[in-house]
């Protein structure tokens, strides 16, 4: 029903999903200072609440999300993956997850998807991923998604219904890093043109108003 990446390049993270269902960026992509994380098929969002929660107290995503899916007694029905600042990775495709369900991880990210058309997907998000990555951050997750919907997507297709894209950024956050397409006959193409209209006017907005902060991860207060 779902295909996404997760990814962490030079200490940003962040996530890209699209689906054949309405609004999975209120339920799936999870990010944090630490990292990043999806859940889907039989989705579990408290998984992503508790593994970014865990990986901010010091557990590697591996720890945090293996932990997590040891204690569910449906997590067979589960597809969870994500990556870290360090680069650990954790991948888990439940037996019962429908086909074509699968998942891979790389050196600076992860992809993984369930009722999907075929490996085909999975294979060119990386391969997209990969080729663009002279791009900043929340545009080669965005390259990974076009090309997995291109390359077949969502079986129940013809597009997706729903996107999102999320990503942390220590140095310069953007409004683009948060977006959100809940419905729409064509997803990832609207997730694209909003991202698009998104980047223009953050950048308008930071050129008039020089000390907005944007950051939706800050760091943590100290005493």
């Amino acid at each position: 029903m779902t295909f996404s990446i997760c990814a962490s390049v030079d200490g940003r993270h962040g996530a890209a999903i699209a689906t054949k269902a309405i609004a999975v960026g209120s339920t799936a992509p999870f990010v944090c200072r630490d990292g990043a994380v999806c859940t889907q098929a039989m989705t579990k969002t408290p998984i992503g609440v508790r593994a970014t929660d865990r990986m901010a107290r010091g557990a590697s995503v591996d720890e945090a999300v293996s932990a997590l899916l040891a204690a569910d007694e449906h997590a067979d029905q589960r597809q969870v993956h994500g990556i870290d600042g360090a680069g650990e990775t954790v991948t888990h495709t439940g037996s019962d997850c429908e086909s074509f369900a699968g998942d891979a991880a790389a050196e600076t990210h992860t992809v993984a998807g369930n009722m999907l058309s075929g490996p085909a997907v999975l294979e060119a998000m990386t391969d997209a991923f990969a080729a663009a990555g002279d791009r900043p951050l929340d545009r080669r997750l965005l390259a990974a998604l076009r090309a997995g919907e291109d390359a077949g997507g969502d079986k129940r297709g013809p597009n997706a219904q729903s996107a999102a894209l999320v990503v942390f950024d220590p140095e310069t956050p953007r409004i683009e890093h948060d977006l959100r397409v809940d419905e729409h006959t064509d997803a990832v193409t609207e997730l694209e043109r909003v991202h698009d209209a998104a980047a223009t006017a953050g950048a308008d907005w930071a050129a008039e108003y020089p000390n907005l902060d944007l950051q939706r991860f800050p760091p943590p207060e100290t005493d």
